[in-house]
């Protein structure tokens, strides 16, 4: 029993640190986004949304934003399938982390769709997380440090719940990589 509980606790520490590692990234890139195009990258399914609901009143900013959603998808899809490819490089327990299974030559289509799911999890959690009083995102990693910084115990533990969390989702949304491979090349969507 010690065994396992140790086991658990180890994987916990990773994924914390997968998360950690995940929100730093996501929140680099969407920096950096967002100083190219001056847009704030998201990448929330509310986007998605907003996009869909806007195409009836305004075409063009509904497409846009379906767009831009859709790049978002595929920054973190690539964030999420390069942290799952290099997880054992990254975390400080190895023993207890499997091999990832990520398919050559993962497609766009793919990738927008595991940034999807990734996505739509993300958004779930950060509802969830809503009942604690905070309201934390992807892009939130600062969120965290400064909750460290002013001694915020209560924004630094959900910060620190939410990162076990997106930790845990990249790494299980990325290993299943192959499985949504086959199944967007059987549904014949993954020819772009």
């Amino acid at each position: 029993m010690a065994g396992t509980l140790r086991e658990k606790a180890e994987m916990g520490v990773n994924r914390l640190v997968l998360g950690i590692i995940f929100l730093i990234l996501f929140g680099v890139v969407g920096g950096i986004v967002a100083l190219l195009f001056s847009l704030p990258l998201t990448g929330d399914v509310e986007d998605l949304g907003v996009g869909l609901l806007t195409l009836g009143d305004d075409p063009l900013t509904g497409f846009g934003l379906i767009i831009f959603w859709a790049f978002s998808t595929l920054i973190i899809a690539g964030i999420a399938l390069f942290i799952a490819g290099k997880k054992k490089l990254l975390v400080p327990f190895k023993r207890v982390e499997k091999d990832a299974d990520i398919p050559k030559g993962v497609t766009v289509v793919t990738a927008i769709v595991l940034g999807g799911i990734i996505s739509f999890l993300l958004f779930l959690v950060n509802r969830l997380l809503n009942i604690f009083g905070q309201d934390l995102s992807a892009t939130d990693i600062q969120v965290i440090g400064q909750a460290l910084l002013d001694g915020d115990f209560t924004t630094l533990f959900v910060g620190l719940i939410f990162a076990v969390i997106v930790g845990t989702i990249v790494i299980f949304v990325a290993d299943r990589a192959r499985d949504v491979k086959e199944i967007t090349d059987k549904a014949g969507i993954n020819k772009f």
